[in-house]
């Protein structure tokens, strides 16, 4: 992970039946990271071929570079499945669930792997950019950046890489726009988090924001606004925007569109 200029074991309060350990730190480049164990993810030990599969997936085409990790949060725990979670929209929130390459028109970005309920590990970075921060002529922008994150990086250049690394290890990824941040987080089997979070932490480090991916997450966007057309908190939210005071920061049109 790297060096860390603080560390506390004590910082995060719990309730007494909480087993997890929590571990509060942050990195030299200033980014805070809040670590959680739970023990009772493999209570057996984990499965004696991971050490096997790991090495392959380390040696598969990647020269052996240097593994940066930028983790915003990573937690070894169960993840629910989200397959009926419906559009929100309260507090300017745009949450999307994005399916297959591009995340263009479908409604989740999921791993078609493992559809368990074993505990996995998960991760997840909270950026404090978020839709507030669109320009005026630019409306929609935070959203689209959100988009273009995951369509490769200098070292992963593949559009479907992570997610097809994630499906395979029986893992899914998702991310929302927040008008004062936007997240980005994955679930994956917990022996091969390692890989996932290697793929993860390059969207921040490297991202390549192709040109010929653009016009197609922009018609991506506008596939989602379309969506929710007809969702009442959605059209509420925006109703909230267009009528606030011109000038405020929430006078604008976060979903953006064509």
């Amino acid at each position: 992970m790297g060096r860390c200029t603080f560390s506390s074991d004590n910082i995060v309060i719990t309730p007494p039946n909480d087993i997890r350990s929590y571990r509060l730190i942050e990195l030299e480049n200033g980014l805070t990271a809040l670590l959680v164990h739970d023990p009772e993810i493999y209570p057996e030990g984990p499965p004696e071929q991971a050490e096997e599969e790991l090495k392959e997936e380390d040696e598969g085409g990647e020269d052996g570079e240097a593994e940066e990790h930028r983790e915003g949060e990573v937690e070894e725990n169960g993840v629910g499945d989200e397959d009926d979670e419906q559009p929100e929209g309260g507090d300017g929130e745009l949450r999307r669930k994005r399916k297959g390459k591009g995340g263009a028109s479908q409604t989740k970005r999921k791993g078609k792997g493992d559809a368990s309920q074993t505990k996995k590990a998960a991760a997840a970075m909270s950026i404090g950019i978020g839709s507030f921060s669109d320009p005026i002529e630019a409306q929609g922008l935070a959203h689209f950046l959100e988009h273009m994150l995951f369509m490769g990086s200098t070292e992963f250049p593949d559009e479907n890489e992570y997610d097809s690394y994630l499906s395979k290890h029986g893992g899914s990824s998702n991310a929302y726009t927040e008008v004062e941040h936007t997240c980005y987080h994955f679930e994956v089997k917990r022996e091969f988090l390692k890989g996932a979070l290697r793929r993860f932490s390059q969207f921040f480090v490297s991202p390549l924001v192709k040109i010929e991916a653009m016009e197609r997450e922009v018609q991506a966007v506008d596939s989602e606004f379309n969506q929710v057309l007809q969702n009442e908190s959605c059209r509420l939210e925006q109703f909230h925007c267009h009528t606030a005071t011109p000038g405020h920061p929430f006078n604008k049109f976060f979903w953006g569109k064509t």
